[in-house]
């Protein structure tokens, strides 16, 4: 009598091993930025010689008060953001949420013209976890005005916007935006040219 044959073990089905994979997004991001993660406030200490912030308003002034005061929050940040990114360029527009949930929520009211976002990286410990979630956009000049000044005035949490072609980013924050360049030579021009908008303290925030 033959003995029965153990059954083979079944292989891992392709969406357990595709959960295990990195996002291509974030392999793009490493290969970029090295170590860094993805928020503007992350990635100062990481890429400080790559690094430079710009104020949104005269005298560093936080909020803008006045129509004047948001047309200039405007004109200031697209500036940057299409010298740093480059103007129609393809992009990726990264916002970071704090906690365990790696689906994006529905009830997000961000005005991301029509996109939902996609989780491409946790992390941090149990205690204390970042989830980041990404969606494919084009920058071009005043397509993200209502989005900026949700950021201008606090109400969106850490985003940033990545061009992983040029190693740059962008990233707007309540007060100004927070700049990242391919090198330090590179950062050093773009000091030069926005040098009316920079912090007057001698660590550039």
């Amino acid at each position: 009598m033959c003995q029965a044959q153990t059954p083979a073990r079944a292989p891992r089905s392709s969406a357990v091993s595709h959960q295990m994979m990195p996002h291509p997004f974030a392999i793009e991001w490493r290969s970029s930025f090295g170590d860094a993660l993805p928020a503007g406030f992350l990635c100062r200490a990481a890429l400080a010689d790559r690094w430079l912030r710009i104020h949104s308003l005269p005298e560093s002034k936080r909020y803008g008060e006045t129509d004047a005061e948001r047309a200039e929050i405007l004109y200031r940040q697209n500036a940057v953001a299409s010298y740093v990114l480059g103007d129609g360029a393809d992009c990726q527009l990264v916002i970071t949420r704090f906690g365990k949930a790696r689906v994006w929520s529905s009830s997000e009211a961000l005005p991301l013209n029509g996109g939902t976002p996609e989780h491409v990286l946790s992390a941090g410990d149990q205690d204390d976890e970042l989830q980041f979630f990404a969606l494919p956009v084009k920058w071009t000049a005043v397509t993200f005005d209502e989005l900026i000044l949700a950021v201008a005035d606090d109400r969106t949490g850490p985003v940033l916007f990545a061009n992983v072609q040029r190693d740059c980013i962008y990233a707007p924050y309540d007060g100004g935006a927070d700049l990242f360049f391919r090198n330090s030579d590179t950062a050093a021009r773009a000091h030069e040219r926005f040098q009316a908008w920079l912090s007057a303290r001698e660590d550039g925030l």
